[in-house]
């Protein structure tokens, strides 16, 4: 019976197997990378999983493996990897496996791969970084910069480093320097024997682009457009194609599907008002979409009149892949993990079943949706229940971004939760992604719009689930901008009985000094600098607002973030702390921005059961046995 399965635990989360990077070859074989936790080990690791187009299967296991790509032909794959490497050593290989046999390193690069396509059958196109000449130190004793970042997220201090566009021999594993920039460049793609790549134009504002073309032959650069927003570049049946908008709301604007000809030409901009996330291929001669919408991610092909969607909602395409006629995807849905699937010939076929356990021997909930209109705008909610009758504590999850979006996709942490006796409930406000470009746009509103429809959100899950939630139990919590909008609310209601503040900002001024993006960011969203709007920045960090705040709050952190630096966290606990209120921090010594999902499986599971036991205490929740 349904009613008899247990719900998940922290130790199911951390068996789930997450395939990522999904690639499809001329033969219509496919590769992707499957993601593993060691509990035992403390360890994440990842595999190179190849099934062939008549169902043969191979594996390829090393540390750190990643980026796998077919040549052209489909005869080959290169990847990127640490295998055979001490821990302390720098840097990643690229390597070449035939189809047979162990994979061959061609090269070494000591600070990371960016970028790895196929340039031809014998060459391979990379972005790297490299040392910047007289600003990066061998003995890493010091960096030294004259431009920003100093550090981004994930990758930590990049200052002294340069950005090379190279090809690779995969003979030889000679490389050939194409171009170098002293500024990240963002995409990168071959087509038509020309190399492409896009950098920004000033490295102050590192959302204007300009597109460079390569003549690999004699190494001659020509700029071919300037002033765009380039986040992706693809070659689709000998045509340049990119995803790319004009800053016409800052930021929050959408990207649309271009093709770059002799002028480019938006492809979407009529059809669809919506953020184009990734280009997947050209399916019967037609560009493939990954786009969001109203909660559900959708694969989509685009005509000359219509963007015609290929799954359908009610689910979350994560990325796709299509090559001669053969698309690869991955997908969930709020009761089924991430698995590969398989399109061709007009039909579905699943290829994994990593984490078909889960759904059969888990309790999963499926969330009931629910729509509230506030201020012109109609915003969409969920609320997952648990199976027992009678009163729960709620939890609100405020998503991340602010140009996120919830909805149907599988979201552990809120199953988790539920099997814990807590209602959960979650919506897309103002300022989400999924919607039309107006409804992203939040620019100088943070805090405003977003939290009276939030408000707006929890008054209708309230009314319609009266006899389901306790009101006297409330909780809000949410990461990164989530993180931020818990900080905001406890300062503007006492509705919450307790508050789970993560990786979240506190104070825009430090934001603007400390973030690896908030020089740009903060501009763009709270409007101008600390120093011509110190008004504006004062007023929207919730930091200077805890006069007020009756919330016990927690605040969890990790010290390797530099996206929202540890000193955001501090903002918010030490003004609470001198204020007498009930405030507690909890910080990890490891972990980047995302540790949430990419931190070391210990790590997760420690942040797991201190957030559900600090909840379950201040809900007055009895106490829970888990499974």
């Amino acid at each position: 019976m349904t009613g008899m399965k247990p719900g998940l635990s922290v130790e199911d989360i951390l068996s789930l197997i997450i395939p990522s990077d999904v690639r499809v070859s001329a033969k219509g074989d496919l590769v992707f990378i499957a993601s593993r936790s060691d509990l035992a080990k403390n360890e994440n690791y990842t595999e190179v999983h190849i099934i062939r187009k008549d169902g043969a299967k191979a594996f390829l296991t090393g540390k750190g493996d990643s980026k796998p790509r077919w040549s052209p032909s489909g005869n080959m794959l290169a990847f990127t990897s640490r295998r055979g490497v001490r821990e302390e050593e720098k840097g990643v290989g690229v390597f070449l496996w035939s189809g047979v046999g162990e994979p061959r390193r061609l090269a070494w690069f000591k600070h990371g791969v960016k970028h790895l396509e196929w340039f031809s059958e014998g060459s391979l196109l990379i972005v790297a970084p490299a040392p910047r000449k007289g600003f990066y130190d061998e003995d890493g004793d010091y960096v030294a910069t004259d431009r920003l970042p100093l550090w981004f997220d994930r990758e930590g201090l990049i200052a002294g480093l340069s950005y090379e566009v190279r090809l690779l021999d995969v003979w030889s594993g000679r490389t050939r320097l194409l171009a170098s920039s002293p500024n990240i460049i963002v995409a990168a793609e071959a087509c038509r024997e020309t190399v492409f790549y896009a950098e920004p134009i000033d490295w102050r504002d590192p959302t204007r682009h300009r597109l460079v073309k390569i003549n690999v032959t004699d190494g001659s650069e020509e700029e071919v457009l300037k002033g765009y927003s380039i986040s992706m570049l693809r070659c689709l049946e000998g045509r340049l194609h990119a995803l790319m908008h004009r800053g016409e709301i800052g930021i929050s604007s959408h990207h649309k599907l271009w093709m770059l000809d002799e002028k480019p030409v938006c492809l979407t901009c009529r059809m669809l008002d919506r953020n184009v996330r990734s280009i997947a291929g050209s399916l019967d001669h037609k560009p493939l979409i990954v786009y969001e919408d109203a909660g559900s991610s959708l694969l989509a092909s685009v005509s000359d009149d219509a963007v015609e969607p290929i799954t359908k909602h009610g689910e979350y395409v994560h990325e796709a892949h299509s090559n001669s006629g053969v698309t690869g995807f991955i997908a969930s849905s709020p009761t089924r993990p991430p698995e590969v699937y398989l399109h061709a010939d007009g039909r579905r076929v699943g290829v994994t079943r990593f984490n078909e356990w889960i759904v059969k021997e888990r309790r999963l909930i499926e969330p009931q949706h629910l729509v509230v209109e506030h201020g012109g705008d109609r915003v969409d909610g969920w609320i997952m229940l648990p199976e027992k009758n009678g009163k729960h504590p709620l939890i609100l999850y405020v998503h991340g971004g602010p140009k996120g979006m919830y909805g149907y996709f599988f979201h552990p942490e809120m199953q988790l939760m539920v099997s814990q006796g807590f209602a959960v409930a979650y919506a897309n406000p103002r300022g989400s992604t999924g919607y039309s470009e107006e409804f992203a746009d939040i620019r100088g509103g943070y805090g405003d719009k977003d939290y009276a429809q939030l408000m707006a959100f929890l008054d209708k899950v309230l009314e319609n689930y009266e006899g389901w939630i306790d009101e006297d139990r409330m909780a809000v919590t949410g990461i990164s901008y989530g993180g931020y909008m818990t900080n905001v609310m406890v300062t503007k209601t006492k509705r919450f009985k307790a508050a789970v503040s993560e990786n979240g900002i506190g104070d825009w001024i430090a934001d603007y000094w400390a973030s690896d993006i908030g020089y740009w960011f903060d501009p763009d969203q709270i409007g101008g600098t600390p120093h011509d709007n110190l008004r504006g920045y004062l007023e929207k960090s919730p930091a200077f607002h805890v006069d007020d705040v009756e919330t016990p709050i927690l605040f969890i952190h990790s010290l390797e973030d530099y996206r929202c630096f540890i000193d955001q966290a501090l903002s918010m606990h030490v003004s609470l702390a001198m204020r007498g209120k009930d405030t507690t921090l909890l910080v990890f010594t490891k972990g980047s921005h995302g540790h949430s999902r990419l931190a070391e499986p210990r790590h997760r599971r420690k942040r797991y059961e201190y957030k559900i036991r600090w909840l379950r205490e201040k809900l007055g929740l009895e106490h829970h046995e888990e499974r």
